[in-house]
């Protein structure tokens, strides 16, 4: 009994703490949560693909902003084709490495990024430490919203690092 009162002591407490921040993904904008991660302003995230006409690996970078919105900063990608990129933007550095194209130096604000689950073996979210295959969390065609929130530190205490909604 003392530790059930303890732990909901523990819960209120934690639930008040303020500033941290995490990375969620939800089915749509506004559907289940499928994946929760705890990150800080600054952090890094990459989404990786395979390209749908190219068929080769493509790799963005994007970071948490002060403002809590995901900015892009590097694309890197081993061909040229339909939407990928052929010059950098302005401030950007275009830079050829190795076959790969990497564009660097971008600070291109997202805001919240939307994309589908592929078909395609290859798309998956990596944060620091782990990698998610985005198939896991949804069916192909799935549209998925990720975004950085405020989160109450009652959310770390009870689902941990993640949170699957299924797998």
């Amino acid at each position: 009994m003392a530790a059930l009162a303890l732990a909901v002591l523990a819960a209120g407490v934690a639930s008040l703490v303020p500033g941290l921040v995490a990375l969620e993904v939800r089915e749509s904008p506004l559907g289940p949560l499928l994946y929760f991660a705890p990150v800080s302003v600054g952090a890094r995230f990459e989404v990786r693909f395979v390209h749908s006409v190219e068929r080769t690996p493509v790799r963005e970078v994007f970071a948490v902003g002060p403002d809590l919105a995901i900015y892009l900063v590097e694309t890197v990608y081993e061909s040229f084709g339909a939407g990928l990129p052929t010059t950098a933007d302005k401030g950007a550095r275009f830079i050829l490495d190795g076959g790969r194209m990497r564009i660097t130096g971008l600070r291109r604000r997202i805001g919240e990024l939307r994309l589908a689950v592929s078909s395609v073996p290859g798309h998956a979210l990596t944060i620091p430490g782990e990698t998610v295959v985005l198939a896991n969390l949804a069916e192909p065609g799935t549209a998925l919203t990720l975004r950085v929130v405020h989160a109450p530190a009652a959310a770390f205490l009870f689902r941990g690092r993640f949170w699957w909604k299924r797998g």
